[in-house]
C-alpha cells in the first residue's frame, strides 16, 4: 500500500490516479483543512473530473465542506467534482446549506455500507 501524501494525528490523504483525485481517511477539522485545500489544488491540474473519496472519513467540519464546494466552483467549465461518501450526513449538510445548485459542478455519490 502506498504511503499517504499527508498524515497527521487525525487525517490521512492519498492522491489517486484512477480516477484522479484524493482519498481521505480520518477526521477533517480546522487543524488540517488547509492541508486538504493544498492537496485539492495539486489535483486541479488533472485534465479530467476530480474525485474525492470520503468513505473513510468519520468527521468533516462545515468549513471543510465549504472548501470542497469552493474548489468545485474553481473547476474549468465542463469538469466536475465527484464526492464519494458512505453516509447521508455530507449530502444532507450540503443540501441544508443550499449548495445543491444546478450550476455547481458537484456530484455526490452516497454508497450504502454493508455493515
Amino acid at each position: 500500500m502506498r504511503l499517504p501524501a499527508y498524515n497527521d494525528a487525525l487525517l490521512r490523504i492519498w492522491h489517486t490516479t484512477d480516477p484522479p483525485g484524493l482519498r481521505l481517511a480520518g477526521q477533517v477539522d480546522l487543524t488540517n483543512q488547509a492541508a486538504l485545500m493544498g492537496h485539492l489544488l495539486t489535483v486541479n491540474g488533472a485534465p479530467a473530473d476530480i474525485s474525492i473519496d470520503l468513505r473513510e472519513v468519520t468527521f468533516l467540519n462545515f468549513a471543510s465542506l465549504h472548501a470542497l464546494v469552493s474548489f468545485a466552483e474553481l473547476l474549468d467549465p465542463g469538469r466536475r467534482l465527484t464526492v464519494h461518501t458512505r453516509t447521508p450526513v455530507i449530502a444532507n449538510m450540503l443540501l441544508a446549506c443550499g449548495w445543491a445548485r444546478p450550476e455547481l459542478p458537484l456530484t455526490l455519490l452516497e454508497e450504502v455500507c454493508d455493515e
